[in-house]
């Protein structure tokens, strides 16, 4: 089974761009792949029905990923407070439950974390603490534009203090000659003062509602080390 969990340190790095990414090239490399969001913060609302955003853009790259989520929330506050706001009590046994009915119906299982690895979801329990409970390997999405390298280096100290089945990490938006010097060595930095890998990156888009999911897949084959990441030999990436 090809799992893992994608979180980021903060809001707006970049984990639904590339859960998308991921998902996507799983699904045309023809492993049937889903993606599930356990909590949703920020729900878009229509006619009163809250609706998950991040798997709306996920469903519009292809319509053939399988999308889930346990609890849409209206606040885009962290979980724990978003669901007093909408009278709900978050229960973790109730998130267990259905991701394994998820991983029983894929090849290739997505799990997209809510604000950040930090953030409380229960009472006593945090994001990480999740990843910890469903034993998935994490990876970190870092926007080197919105995240100062040092904010990076600590939340993975917190990471990695912790213990779990850290991967490493795929940087969103980056741009390998920026004229932003922190930018522009930011997987030096990491790799020096963290020792973690840097799996990928991901280049800036722009509109990406509106650009064809084939450039997504090229760039997540071309620049992101599948392989590594879902911790085996894919022999369709290899013929």
């Amino acid at each position: 089974m090809l799992k893992v969990f994608i979180s980021g340190l903060e809001r707006q790095t970049g984990k639904t761009i590339v859960g998308a990414g991921l998902a996507a090239t799983m699904q045309s490399l023809s492993y049937s792949t889903s993606v599930y969001k356990p909590i949703q913060t920020n729900a878009t609302v229509l006619h009163g029905f809250k609706t998950s955003p991040d798997l709306t853009v996920i469903k519009k790259f292809d319509p053939n990923i399988s999308t889930d989520s346990t609890y849409v929330l209206k606040s885009s506050a962290p979980p724990f407070i978003s669901s007093y706001e909408d009278g709900v009590k978050i229960d973790i046994n109730t998130i267990y439950n259905d991701f394994l009915t998820v991983d029983k119906n894929c090849d290739c299982l997505i799990v997209e974390g809510s604000n950040s690895i930090a953030t409380p979801i229960a009472e006593h329990f945090t994001e990480l603490d999740l990843v910890k409970s469903l034993n998935l390997p994490l990876i970190l999405v870092i926007n080197p534009k919105v995240t100062p390298v040092e904010r990076a280096l600590t939340g993975i100290n917190y990471i990695q203090n912790n213990h779990c089945r850290f991967l490493g990490v795929i940087l969103n938006r980056f741009d390998e000659d920026s004229d932003v010097l922190e930018e522009k060595y930011y997987p030096q930095i990491l790799k020096e003062f963290v020792s973690v890998k840097v799996l990928g990156t991901i280049p800036d888009y722009d509109k990406i509602q509106t650009f064809a999911p084939e450039l997504l897949i090229a760039d997540t084959l071309n620049h992101v080390n599948i392989e590594e990441i879902f911790g085996l030999k894919i022999a369709k990436l290899n013929d």
